[in-house]
């Protein structure tokens, strides 16, 4: 057992035997050792398709993926262009030229804050937002409806367990 004891691990002489009956198409095999069930196997496929989806996402939209996680952060609310370098972990002068991009196609403006004249805010565009969520959209209902047939028990299993790694995600953020 884990520190979690909860969480119960597959003991390695059944890791090969877990990981090769739960192979995913595109999803490199684990190291002999490494505990693998079932579960964990999709959802390491969950993760290693997002890069993808994130991709065609920013496809559909004539962005590239910074420029995409740009309009994330900027979709929160308004955001200075220093703040929005730090969070993208990237020099200002290429936020800079980030937003200038995201401006010209229409998606972001700038505007004084009103708190300070001398700083700029970077804000969505409703268009921007609109283009965003459009993209979105499809992909939430998609989401959706692979719920359907699950039980409201199911449901909430897998949605304790979302958060559960979640936790765990956050946790090996830092």
């Amino acid at each position: 057992m884990d520190s979690n004891d909860k969480v119960t691990r597959v003991s390695s002489d059944t890791d090969r035997e877990a990981r090769d009956a739960n192979a995913h198409p595109d999803v490199p095999d684990v190291p002999d050792g490494w505990s693998s069930t079932e579960v964990t196997a999709a959802l390491r496929a969950v993760l290693l398709a997002i890069p993808g989806a994130r991709r065609g996402m920013a496809d559909r939209l004539g962005l590239n993926p910074s420029e995409v996680d740009a309009m994330e952060h900027v979709m929160t609310g308004e955001i200075g262009p220093v703040e929005l370098s730090r969070r993208l972990h990237m020099a200002s002068a290429s936020a800079t030229v980030l937003v200038d991009r995201l401006q010209e196609a229409g998606h972001v403006v700038r505007e004084a804050d009103s708190h300070d004249g001398r700083r700029r805010l970077v804000r969505a565009t409703p268009s921007g937002v609109a283009a965003v969520f459009g993209q979105i959209g499809p992909l939430v209902s998609d989401l959706a409806a692979a719920e359907e047939g699950l039980t409201d028990s199911e449901r909430a299993a897998v949605a304790e367990y979302l958060r559960r790694i979640l936790t765990v995600l956050q946790q090996h953020s830092s």
